[in-house]
């Protein structure tokens, strides 16, 4: 779907997240953390990499002892994100996963932009995380469900932009 059918979530920029480095070998769970610039560092988004789920960087299989290095990139004012380098293939056996926290920073009352929702509780149950897999289509993410009261877990397919969102 487009971006336009979309209605994201907001985000009060109090405390930004800022992007970060994830470097983690192959053959070993990894976790990497965007995190807010709040006092505590309040978790934007974890992301669990399982062994192997990464495939290939640039059409080239990786050994198990490679070190892989993402560039994880948040927008601003809003609960999107970007993973690069984009030559990376995931596994799709055994995808990573991420877990989107919109908890003390999220603003749902956008759910008043659309007549679907009666309330920000029914936004919130309908919020996943969206994949952009090609320019401006927009495919809701692999077992994405609200896994908690502001938390968002969904796998994640490949490299690229995700939202935090609902159909309008």
């Amino acid at each position: 779907m487009p971006r336009a059918a979309l209605l994201a979530i907001g985000r009060d920029t109090a405390a930004a997240p800022s992007g970060t480095l994830c470097s983690f070998k192959n053959n070993l769970l990894s976790h990497c953390e965007i995190t807010h610039s709040d006092s505590i560092h309040t978790v934007f988004a974890e992301f669990t990499f399982f062994p192997h789920s990464v495939v290939s960087r640039n059409d080239t299989l990786l050994a198990d002892t490679s070190t892989i290095v993402l560039i994880l990139t948040v927008a601003p004012g809003s609960y999107e994100f970007t993973i690069n380098p984009a030559g990376l293939v995931f596994s799709q056996s055994n995808e990573p996963i991420v877990d989107v926290s919109f908890g003390p920073y999220g603003d749902p009352s956008v759910y008043t932009q659309s007549p679907k929702y009666a309330s920000a509780s029914a936004f919130i149950q309908a919020l996943g995380l969206w994949h952009e897999r090609t320019s401006d289509h927009w495919f809701l993410g692999r077992n994405s469900t609200l896994t908690g009261p502001s938390t968002i877990s969904s796998a994640i397919e490949g490299p690229g932009t995700y939202l935090l969102a609902a159909p309008k």
